[in-house]
């Protein structure tokens, strides 16, 4: 169905972004691509269906079915791919109209499948409410009640990451490429998409997989391919890959926060976010307090509250009750209306990357001007901390100086977090900041926040699915459920 012979995609100046790729990939069959961050593979995912980032070129040949996609005009390309192939990026928003109610998309793309063969009127209404309906159960969601009816700003990140996946399958393509689908999402949802994605490949459909997630690729792939600076290092079949390597202790102190009542605490009196129905909201009253230096976990299940409880401190959800304080003073609860200072005091590391930078300058210059804007530091000062902090990450300078489009999601998603950590905030939340990483670079982002909350007394929120790698350096552990946050004990 898919061969792939030669592919190589360059920059402008001449940069091999992947060298000479060879892939095959027949119907029922699921390949998984693996590899540290920034190895290739979101770019191998666009370029086998003949998709590039702007300035970057392909050569080579892609056959789909016998046709080298390569060699097409754009409108016949387009028809090439309508109908039989399905991509999700790595970030669900991109796919998402914000403007619209997700169910009205899910009906719009269902209808395109049968505007041929499937008469007008009720017998095609029925069969657009099926495919719906089985697209949405295959991604994990209700198939009715209210989640349809929002808008794609009124769901988690993980009810995101699976409603843009719904909005993949609806047109019941027989390629799938899949760019991280479980990234940002809990075990037991994960675990049920594998389930799901395993029906869907018995059932004929050819799956690209591209994660940095081992056990996924185990459970779901054929074969599996690993790349690191854009080339084909290793080929397994599944049954072949060697285990994941084992949790790596970060060897580092855990200090006792400092006291409640310190001055630079951030807390929060009453917080509450509504919610559609005013018997449930989104968030309730919530009395929480940050200590500088302490390093608080946030787990639940998907869409229980934990990305509406982070938003709302960082001002991007306005709260409908109580307040934010910092220093004993409340901050304005939307982030448009606070100002530098307010803005310093608690920093948002989203889990979409990408809403947090212009597409179209450089990197460098937008890490800097954070620091230079909220601390006041002279722009060569600026420029050393972000590149000594680029290092720590495992980033190199030269990464930061492309446009935001031109990195892979796991390189935004840590300039995301060097440019929250450029501004020492009181307060840092970091919603699932480890979601696009592969295990060493997430070993060693951790460390950093870790160093980071002991040197300066930041204090350090963990939004996140992968309790594993943060329950270690957490000195306390917080769930929602349902909107309403309860305190455990450090253990969960």
């Amino acid at each position: 169905m898919l061969t792939c012979r030669g592919l190589t995609t360059r920059t402008l100046t001449g940069d091999r972004l992947l060298d000479r790729i060879d892939l095959d990939l027949r119907p029922g069959r699921c390949l998984a691509l693996l590899g540290p961050s920034g190895s290739g593979k979101t770019t191998l995912g666009l370029a086998v269906l003949a998709l590039a980032q702007p300035g970057v070129t392909l050569t080579g040949t892609v056959r789909l079915n016998g046709t080298d996609l390569l060699a097409l005009p754009p409108r016949d390309l387009r028809t090439a791919r309508a109908g039989t192939v399905a991509h999700l990026p790595q970030d669900p928003a991109s796919v998402l109209d914000p403007t619209r109610r997700v169910g009205a998309v899910l009906r719009e793309l269902a209808a395109l499948n049968h505007r041929r063969g499937t008469p007008p009127g009720r017998t095609r209404r029925h069969a657009v409410a099926n495919d719906v309906r089985q697209a949405l159960r295959a991604a994990g969601l209700p198939e009715d009640g209210p989640l349809t009816r929002r808008h794609p700003h009124r769901l988690s990140g993980g009810q995101q990451q699976r409603m843009a996946l719904a909005t993949a399958l609806v047109t019941r393509p027989r390629l799938l490429v899949l760019d991280e689908p479980t990234s940002g999402l809990d075990k037991e949802t994960t675990v049920l998409l594998a389930r799901r994605l395993r029906d869907l490949v018995r059932g004929g459909t050819a799956l690209l997989l591209i994660t940095h997630d081992p056990h996924l690729a185990a459970a779901l792939a054929d074969e599996t391919v690993v790349l690191e600076r854009g080339r084909v290092v290793r080929r397994e079949a599944t049954g072949q890959l060697p285990a994941p390597d084992a949790p790596e202790a970060v060897p580092l102190s855990r200090p006792l926060p400092r006291s409640e009542a310190a001055p630079g605490a951030v807390r929060t009196h009453a917080l509450t976010v509504a919610g559609d129905d005013p018997s449930r909201p989104r968030l309730a009253a919530t009395r929480l307090t940050f200590p500088p230096g302490s390093r608080t976990l946030v787990t639940g299940l998907s869409g229980a509250g934990k990305t509406t409880l982070a938003r709302a401190l960082a001002g991007l959800t306005p709260a409908t009750g109580g307040t934010v304080e910092y220093d004993g003073a409340p901050l304005p609860s939307a982030v448009e209306r606070r100002d530098h200072d307010a803005l310093r005091a608690v920093q948002y590391v989203h889990q979409d990357p990408r809403a947090s930078f212009d597409e179209y300058r450089p990197v460098i210059g937008q890490l800097t001007r954070t620091a230079m804007l909220l601390r006041g530091l002279p722009a060569d000062r600026a420029h050393d901390e972000v590149v000594t902090l680029a290092g720590r990450l495992g980033l190199f300078a030269a990464d930061l100086t492309r446009r935001p489009t031109a990195l892979s999601g796991g390189q935004l998603q840590r300039a995301a977090l060097i440019r929250a950590l450029t501004a020492r905030p009181a307060l840092l939340v970091c919603d699932e900041v480890t979601s696009a990483l592969d295990a060493a670079a997430a070993r060693a982002t951790v460390r950093l926040l870790v160093e980071e909350s002991e040197e300066h007394g930041t204090a350090v929120l963990f939004v996140t699915h992968d309790s594993a790698l943060f329950a270690p350096v957490a000195q306390r552990r917080l769930r929602v459920a349902d909107g309403r946050v309860e305190e455990c004990d450090a253990s969960g």
